[in-house]
């Protein structure tokens, strides 16, 4: 997952229980560790998203079942944990998704068959949405956020049943 624009690459590092932290040469798209690389997670990560201001990062960690959440150093794309963080989720996370305002995280559960929605509050802290977690299809494993005029769209790939559950979100 990369900032917009694309100056810093993180990447979730299951096998260590890491997110590697890499700086993107604009003219060659060569990649340098970032100072402090990697950075601790939770348990499997599994998946990770960056907000569209480039101020956070939150990952998914499976096997505990919680969401790390860091801010990001705009000048040198450290990651430092966010107070509160790691945040419980649903069993098994899979997928992680900001909305295009950078209000909300959107987290599917593989073996709970939901996704969930929570709030970023000021400082990067997660806060479950009321009515949240939803049920989706069978096995989720992949979430996106549309945005058309007025309205948020939140769509989940079901792996097991091979359907795409829709949600009108109000961010």
């Amino acid at each position: 997952c990369t900032t917009n624009p694309p100056r810093f690459l993180y990447v979730a590092s299951r096998g260590s229980n890491n997110v590697s932290a890499y700086t993107v040469d604009a003219a060659s798209g060569e990649l340098a560790a970032i100072a402090g690389s990697p950075f601790a997670a939770g348990s499997l990560p599994v998946a990770i998203a960056v907000d569209p201001t480039g101020t956070y990062a939150y990952v998914a960690n499976q096997t505990d079942a919680t969401i790390s959440a860091f801010t990001i150093d705009r000048t040198s794309g450290a990651l430092k944990a966010v107070s509160g963080s790691p945040f419980t989720t649903g069993p098994a996370p899979t997928s992680v998704a900001i909305d295009p305002s950078s209000s909300f995280v959107y987290v599917t559960s593989g073996n709970g068959g939901t996704v969930s929605a929570y709030s970023i509050s000021s400082g990067g802290a997660l806060m479950a949405v009321t009515g949240s977690p939803v049920a989706t299809g069978t096995t989720p494993s992949s979430v996106t956020v549309g945005y058309y005029p007025d309205t948020f769209f939140v769509y989940v790939a079901n792996q097991a049943d091979d359907t795409v559950s829709a949600f009108t979100a109000n961010g």
